[in-house]
């Protein structure tokens, strides 16, 4: 589905609903998604307000913007905003209103922002809306009803390829055999991850030697640094914020089935934790890192993660060098082969 295909999709999810939530891992496009969203349908509505990685920035500025945004009052810094921000219940309740929260890793930003509601009621008498990015379901699952949560699901094959072929022959007339040959192996590296599409993709443009996209690949298999840059660094933290999130117990079980588990049934990893270490909780641990889309249960029961927050978990482990587990590719393949 064409990006413009899915920010209908969304914008009409909406109509039924007053919250919905982007919910995927980082570098998976749920900020792309919402910004197509936003630029497709903000004039429709009387005010409208695009709050952008709410994370990483003082709650108290995200209010002045929406305030500003929504109410067109500007603050200092040296005025308290929480004795103007009843203006936005109102303003929410008596206009139609639009808001996008991006990359919320705390429900209490919601609640400041006073952009909750009763996720039971039915709003559809609400003229406003609110679009939220999450990386965890749990922390958004009380206050957003199931039916408005959208799993971001990564690119199919020609999507992907659409994707990078874009950004890495944009200004090319002509793509000989061997650079399209070695473009499907890193795409399929990629695993339809549009962050590592994009980065790589800008990375190999205009670079004609046919080594250099080698290695590439070969550093981009192994998990390792490519650019060497800022976009690189960016690759990474995103593809690591949820890992750096989690509680020592949820790391070290990441770390683990990055390491060694990949495949294996629910039941069967809950035995492994359960005889030796009875302090775990097992499947309360694998719950919360599906809920952080760190891993995810295919059809047969198997477990599996994308293939780059694999290899950066295998990275990290070598990094820190766990004392239950040391990762050695050399023999986890020669087990592996047998």
């Amino acid at each position: 589905m064409a990006l413009e295909d899915k920010a209908n999709a969304i914008h009409n999810l909406l109509e039924n609903e007053y919250i919905v939530a982007l919910v995927g891992m980082g570098g998976i496009g749920k900020t792309t998604l919402s910004k197509k969203m936003y630029d497709l349908f903000h004039n429709q509505y009387e005010k409208y307000s695009f709050l952008e990685d709410v994370k990483s920035k003082d709650i108290n500025d995200v209010k002045r913007k929406l305030l500003q945004d929504l109410c067109d009052k500007t603050l200092s810094k040296d005025q308290n905003v929480d004795e103007y921000f009843h203006e936005i219940k109102e303003c929410m309740k008596s206009r139609r209103v639009l808001v996008v929260v991006d990359d919320v890793d705390m429900i209490r930003s919601l609640g400041d922002l006073k952009l909750l509601n009763d996720k039971h009621a039915i709003n559809l008498n609400c003229k406003s809306k609110v679009l939220v990015n999450c990386r965890n379901w749990q922390i958004l699952k009380n206050h957003v009803r199931e039916s408005a949560k959208v799993d971001m699901e990564l690119l199919e094959e020609e999507q992907a390829t659409e994707l990078f072929m874009f950004h890495a022959f944009k200004h090319a007339n002509h793509v000989t055999n061997d650079f399209k040959n070695i473009s499907i192996d890193i795409i399929k590296a990629c695993g339809g991850l549009p962050l590592s599409l994009e980065i790589l993709g800008c990375y190999l443009c205009g670079i004609h030697d046919l080594d250099i996209w080698k290695d590439a690949l070969r550093e981009l298999k192994g998990g390792q640094n490519i650019t060497g840059g800022s976009d690189n660094e960016l690759l990474w933290k995103t593809l690591r914020i949820s890992y750096d999130h989690l509680n020592k117990k949820h790391q070290d079980m990441f770390l683990d089935i990055a390491c060694f588990f990949i495949g294996l049934k629910k039941n069967t990893l809950c035995r492994v934790y359960q005889n030796g270490d009875n302090s775990l909780s097992p499947m309360l641990i694998l719950q919360n890192l599906k809920d952080r889309s760190l891993i995810k249960w295919a059809e047969n029961g198997g477990l599996y993660m994308h293939e780059q927050l694999q290899d950066m978990g295998r990275n990290i482990a070598m990094e820190v060098k766990m004392n239950r587990f040391i990762w050695k590719p050399n023999i986890y393949l020669q087990k592996n082969q047998v």
